[in-house]
């Protein structure tokens, strides 16, 4: 089994047959949580059938996250940066890999 970190709070888990999404579990400080070895938590956001569809989720989960009421063109705008950031390595990415 293959780990990919994407960020402080997302990895993909990729195994035979999924690419499983999963986001680290903060406490009310913000601090990852810890489990009984002083590993990271995770909970599962959700399985793809590539590395490209769960950073696409990763993409529409960042935007969700976010407690905020946005007029359509400030959440299109949101949605255009991150997708802008994630560009780079989308592209690395074809359809089916």
């Amino acid at each position: 089994m293959t780990t990919v970190k994407i960020d402080e709070d997302y990895q993909i888990r990729i195994d035979n047959y999924n690419h499983t999404l999963l986001k680290a579990i903060r406490d009310e400080s913000g601090a990852i949580r810890l489990n009984d070895n002083n590993e990271p938590q995770y909970k599962t956001m959700g399985y793809y059938g590539d590395v490209r569809q769960a950073l696409v989720a990763v993409i529409h989960l960042k935007l969700a996250e976010k407690d905020e009421t946005l007029t359509l063109v400030q959440y299109l705008d949101q949605l255009d940066e991150l997708e802008d950031k994630f560009q780079p390595t989308l592209k690395r990415f074809k359809e089916g890999d």
